[in-house]
């Protein structure tokens, strides 16, 4: 069942209810004024009824008179003072009967009236005792089915509006819930869409409630999955890309040393060749793995960190690097600056700040590597980065300089994985350059999330 369908019929049923109770509330709110306004008139015809008959004789009048006497003359008045639908009643037994009806069960006679049914009729009865002689009083028996057949007609013209009104309502809130639900629809086809490979499809916002803010969101999501699906095929093609340069060149020398009767030079050479290609796609899965490794968490450790440890783990990882370069690293480390994270990997992102710094230099060239609070810095003056490429720099495989880049054993993986490695402390990573001008990168750390609270969550 569709959910307008299901809407419609929750709200069909609610109204229902609703309608129910109230025509019935009111249908027998009409019934019992009804009865009252009829009581009170015959209340009313027995009083003036009894002030007439309290004139044909006194209390004394009708205790001097003997009992047969008495009740045939009371029997003479009655018939002279009321008319049909009363009658005279005597120690609960009924005297002369005007009403047309037997006059039984008198005792359940009990409140200020009593409705009976007799013969199909409903008889509104009502006794009000004579003030002398004693142990008389007059009955009054009134035909009110009317009141009854009134109210069914009331409940039946209500059943008609409620038909009616519930036809007009449904059409209503059928047209409300196609035109309030369609958004829904389209997110419906829009996944499907998706779902068929057809990335980036968005449905229209055209309202800021739930809804717009669900489709908002939807786009994007959309946006998100077509930029990682896009980021994902620049990554597999640059993977090959990158993976088929050092291959060829390990098939082409791999071929020479097979075919070709080679000096002894020359099979050094090839052999060389063989094994920096080799060293190059280790460093390459290495590093691939290293960026996948990082989102499992589990195997990471955090502690304080002080600043001027991390220094020298970094000079120790970078020697080789800063002996073949020629370049100078300069520290900045003020006492007591200190960094919640995990030692390895914060190490490995200085350590890739500085080797990115120093690919980018001259022999001779300082590389600065400063602590602040809350803040590393790595910052070089070497070649920078143009305007174009400085958006893309942390993207996984992606190189300004490629040729520049292999030729000094970049694999350009090192900014994806500082970036993600910054992510993970809570941190962003701040690349600030020009071309010509040199390079600074700033990893900044969120003060608040540089507590245990924040970490024991992200793990």
């Amino acid at each position: 069942m569709k959910l307008k369908t299901k809407l419609t019929a929750a709200v069909l049923g609610v109204f229902a209810s609703v309608f129910a109770l109230c025509g019935t509330f009111s249908a027998v709110s009409l019934k019992n004024y009804s009865l009252d306004t009829a009581a009170s008139e015959e209340r009313e015809k027995l009083a003036i009824a009894g002030r007439a008959f309290r004139q044909v004789g006194t209390r004394e009048d009708f205790e001097e008179m003997g009992e047969i006497a008495r009740d045939a003359y009371l029997k003479y008045q009655f018939r002279r003072c009321y008319k049909d639908g009363y009658a005279l009643i005597k120690n609960g037994e009924p005297l002369v009967n005007l009403t047309g009806y037997e006059i039984v069960n008198l005792d359940a006679l009990t409140g200020e009236y009593a409705v009976q049914e007799v013969g199909g009729r409903r008889i509104l009865l009502l006794m009000e005792p004579l003030l002398y002689p004693d142990g008389f009083a007059v009955l009054a028996a009134s035909d009110v089915s009317s009141v009854w057949e009134n109210a069914g007609r009331q409940a039946a013209l209500s059943g008609l509006v409620f038909l009616a009104s519930s036809l007009g309502a449904s059409l209503l809130l059928a047209l409300f819930l196609t035109r309030a639900l369609r958004p829904l629809e389209e997110l419906k086809n829009a996944a499907a869409a998706i779902s068929q490979g057809k990335l980036g499809t968005k449905v229209a916002v055209r309202s800021s409630d739930e809804l717009g803010q669900v489709g908002q969101a939807f786009n994007q999501m959309s946006d998100q999955v077509e930029q990682q699906v896009e980021d994902l095929q620049l990554l597999l093609g640059s993977l090959a890309h990158e993976m088929k340069t050092p291959m060829t060149s390990v098939m082409g020398y791999a071929d020479s040393l097979l075919h070709v009767r080679l000096p002894k030079e020359a099979q050094t050479a090839a052999l060389q060749r063989i094994y920096e290609s080799g060293a190059r796609m280790e460093q390459l899965s290495s590093r691939l793995l290293s960026l996948l490794g990082l989102y499992e968490n589990d195997s990471i450790s955090f502690s304080e960190i002080p600043a001027d440890a991390l220094f020298r783990q970094v000079h120790e990882d970078c020697a080789p690097l800063l002996k073949e370069s020629g370049v100078r690293l300069l520290s900045d480390c003020p006492a007591h600056v200190s960094f919640y994270g995990d030692a390895v990997l914060l190490s490995s992102l200085l350590a890739n700040l500085v080797q990115n710094a120093c690919r980018a230099s001259k022999p001779g060239d300082p590389v600065r590597l400063s602590a602040r609070p809350g803040k590393l810095i790595v910052e070089d003056s070497g070649c920078g980065i143009t305007k174009k490429d400085l958006p893309h720099v942390t993207k996984a495989f992606y190189m300004a300089d490629r040729s520049r880049s292999r030729s000094q054993g970049g694999s350009g993986l090192g900014l994806a994985l500082c970036e993600r490695i910054a992510a993970l402390h809570g941190a962003s990573l701040k690349i600030e350059s020009q071309e010509g001008q040199g390079t600074k990168v700033t990893v900044a750390f969120t003060e608040h999330l540089q507590n245990d609270e924040y970490f024991e969550k992200r793990l």
